[in-house]
């Protein structure tokens, strides 16, 4: 949908470029002006087709990694260049007036500043999030129970992968937790990117009980190259053994319990297999997945915390009484966000019912985290990493 929605801009926006250009052509200016534009907007329209170029020729085809920050090193400028000139033919190309062309330039700038922002400060800048959740059916010695939750973070994406983790680490550490739980998608395409240094860092981020994670989409091997012989269950073992190697717990469609006092809860992970991949991309509740083979053999009347990367699996949990509480990330906010008055903006809610934040259904719940990492472009819009603080509570 990326590259349809990429192609239809890029379009669009040559349409206009060739109408700028006659514009600027019609103004009595020196000639530099008239040559620095047409380079400009040739080159800008050059860029989406640059990738397939960096990917394919210049590039080993068999590094995977760097050629997805290649990939989103161009679609960052494409973006940069796409909304600065946009907001100038807002303004500037329904009107002759230099009133209006000095007030799309302003504006350019200052969208051109703001995207800056969210490239080198917001993208970087985590945002602890303090959410406290009441429920009847959870065990009194767990009342005031607080748990990280973290998801996506994308860590072959990550432009400073160990200084990155060495903060997040802190930050949680600084909290105070019982247990940390990931929400999937720790590397971006291969289990390679788990590199000692890494893992060091990786191996920092607990709470006073073992880190327990889930698989993501991406840490399937499902985004190598079709080109290169690979093997997703080897892939996906290869992962778990080194996820394990630093002290987490894969949960790979198991069920983990935590015990306190006399009491006890469950803490269930959703693998992401081969055959849930179809869902990936799904906006809709995904109601043909069978989670009884999961649940088999728990009580009903345990409280449960279900890890699922896939938000859109929360329906069948809440329908069947499986999950007291769901955990899960995948979405990012589509790491484009905005506070308007209260209200949450983002290009995610036109597309999911459910895409960031907590939602009830009867008495179960989901909580969607907003992401550690960034995946198809270098930014943050709007809206920081976010690392949530969840305090569970007798009701």
């Amino acid at each position: 949908m990326l590259m349809y929605i990429t192609i239809t801009l890029a379009v669009v926006l040559a349409i206009l470029d060739v109408i700028a250009y006659r514009r600027i052509l019609s103004i009595k200016a020196n000639r530099f002006w008239h040559i620095a534009f047409a380079c400009l907007v040739v080159i800008a329209n050059i860029i989406p087709l640059s990738a397939p170029l960096f990917m394919n020729v210049l590039l080993d085809i068999h590094n995977s990694e760097v050629m997805m920050k290649v990939s989103m090193f161009v679609l960052t400028l494409f973006i940069i260049l796409t909304l600065c000139r946009i907001t100038l033919y807002i303004f500037w190309l329904p009107s002759k007036s230099k009133k209006w062309l000095y007030t799309g330039i302003s504006l350019s700038v200052a969208v051109f500043l703001f995207l800056m922002h969210s490239i080198f400060v917001t993208r970087t800048s985590y945002e602890v999030k303090d959410t406290e959740i009441k429920f009847k059916s959870l065990p009194k010695e767990f009342d005031g129970y607080k748990l990280a939750f973290i998801s996506d973070i994308h860590v072959g994406t990550m432009l400073n992968a160990e200084e990155e983790l060495e903060r997040i680490a802190e930050i949680i550490s600084n909290e105070n937790v019982n247990v940390v739980l990931y929400g999937g998608d720790l590397v971006n395409m291969h289990h390679s990117e788990l590199t000692p240094a890494v893992l060091e860092k990786l191996s920092l981020i607990h709470g006073k009980e073992p880190t327990l994670a889930v698989l993501g989409n991406h840490d399937t091997g499902y985004y190598i190259r079709k080109d290169i012989e690979h093997n997703y269950t080897a892939h996906k073992d290869t992962l778990e053994s080194l996820v394990n190697s630093i002290g987490w717990k894969l949960l790979r469609d198991s069920t983990l319990f935590i015990y306190k006092g006399g009491d006890s809860i469950a803490v269930t992970g959703i693998d992401y297999t081969d055959e849930m991949l179809e869902y990936k991309h799904s906006f809709k509740h995904t109601e043909s997945y069978d989670p009884v083979p999961v649940y088999t053999g728990l009580d009903k009347e345990i409280f449960n915390i279900t890890i699922s990367h896939l938000p859109q699996l929360w329906k069948v949990f809440s329908e069947g009484n499986y999950s007291d509480l769901t955990l899960s990330g995948h979405i990012h906010a589509m790491q484009v966000k905005f506070n308007i008055f209260g209200n949450y903006m983002s290009p995610a809610a036109v597309l999911y019912k459910e895409w960031s934040g907590l939602y009830e259904s009867g008495n179960s719940k989901l909580y969607i985290n907003d992401g550690i990492g960034y995946v198809g472009f270098f930014a943050r819009i709007g809206t920081g990493p976010e690392i949530s603080i969840i305090t569970l509570r007798c009701e």
